[in-house]
């Protein structure tokens, strides 16, 4: 056994039992050791070292588009793909054609239209005439009763087949040339809902797809957002309406949500930043580095050696020198570095902390009913 390690369990055992005494008496944990039984047991200290102040915390996040910003173009009907007219990274306006399709199904829903159309047509002028008739006993009440409640049902019926092609894409105007001409037309037409970009394309020309396929997918690009995944232990450092930059990107946004829950294998929390006006070069999907503003701390930031940092479950202390000792200080871990820790507590700035050989002060401790 060397000389070292049988001084070290001497003082050990000398610790566990003096300073269960200086400890009931004075109440603090304080862990009572001389400067000559530090150094025999290797114990070394170091200046507590501030945190130098952060302008801007670093983070990777990537780039999405808001759900209520994206829309998935499906054909209303099956048919054969006749042209796609527009590409990915295409800008469209509202109202712009994106395909064409021929579509046997239109074309009977277009008949089914133009039979209920024709019906209460002829229905309208049945009842009109029947009305003017109805006053001079020339029509039976009864009959006039049938009549109205039959052209109430074709009415409704030309309404729903009516309602039925503007949901497969059919303007009023297309509909009205259809019931003047009587000349059925199986082009389905698929034009743009909103001012947006084409982010990605499903079909090509002379494809035959089935009802509620994929043609194309679309998104407005502005608003933007970043998805942030910052350290668990970081989350409380940001606010709602923090500042965010874009690391090589002339563009600022805001932080509009910090998530509640952690993600299990990484550790991290999501923070959402949205750019309201974001520059043609920001693209979905792209990973950037994002520069957040953090909340500002009541007190300052220390830094710590890993080595220098006891556990207690959930909390966390150091050994702070004392006249005659060292004094277990709770700390509160704001982020772990390779090498060192960032953490802040009740500092004054000038103290030396315990960094090597803590196996004593943490046995001796132990022996209060300290760390476990």
């Amino acid at each position: 056994m060397s000389i070292r390690l049988f001084a070290w369990l001497c003082l050990t055992l000398m610790l566990n039992t003096g300073l269960a005494r200086a400890t009931e008496e004075g109440g603090d944990g304080k862990v009572s050791i001389s400067p000559a039984q530090a150094e025999l047991v290797g114990i070394e200290t170091a200046p507590l070292e501030q945190q130098p102040a952060v302008t801007g915390l670093r983070f990777p996040g990537r780039v999405t588009v808001p759900p209520d910003r994206t829309r998935l173009m499906n054909a209303p009907l099956g048919g054969r793909v006749e042209r796609l007219l527009v590409r990915v990274d295409a800008t469209v306006k509202r109202g712009d054609v994106i395909a064409e399709l021929q579509s046997p199904a239109l074309a009977k829903a277009q008949s089914d239209f133009l039979v209920a159309f024709k019906k209460e047509a002829l229905l309208r002028t049945t009842l009109e005439r029947e009305e003017n008739l109805a006053p001079y006993g020339a029509v039976p009440k009864k009959q006039l009763i049938t009549t109205q409640n039959e052209y109430e049902q074709a009415r409704a019926t030309s309404a729903e087949f009516r309602q039925a092609l503007l949901h497969y894409g059919m303007t009023e105007d297309a509909i009205a040339k259809l019931a003047a001409s009587q000349s059925l037309d199986p082009r389905l037409v698929i034009a743009a809902p909103i001012d947006a970009v084409v982010l990605e394309t499903s079909v090509v020309p002379g494809q035959t797809v089935e009802a509620l396929a994929p043609i194309c997918r679309m998104a407005q690009l502005a608003p933007l957002w970043v998805e942030i995944q910052v350290p668990s232990a970081r989350a409380a450092d940001f606010a709602i309406g923090a500042e965010v930059a874009l690391r090589d990107q002339q563009v600022t946004g805001r932080v509009v949500s910090i998530g509640t829950s952690v993600d299990p294998s990484a550790q991290t929390v999501n923070v959402r930043a949205e750019f309201a006006t974001p520059a043609g070069e920001l693209r979905p999907g792209q990973v950037v580095e994002a520069v957040v503003a953090p909340r500002a701390h009541a007190g300052s930031e220390w830094r710590v050696r890993i080595g220098a940092l006891v556990r207690r479950g959930t909390d966390a202390f150091v050994f702070v020198k004392t006249d005659g000792g060292f004094m277990p200080t709770p700390v509160k871990v704001q982020e772990e570095m390779p090498e060192f820790v960032v953490v802040t507590g009740q500092f004054q700035g000038n103290e030396l902390i315990a960094v090597r050989g803590l196996a004593a002060l943490k046995g001796a401790w132990q022996g209060l009913g300290g760390v476990e």
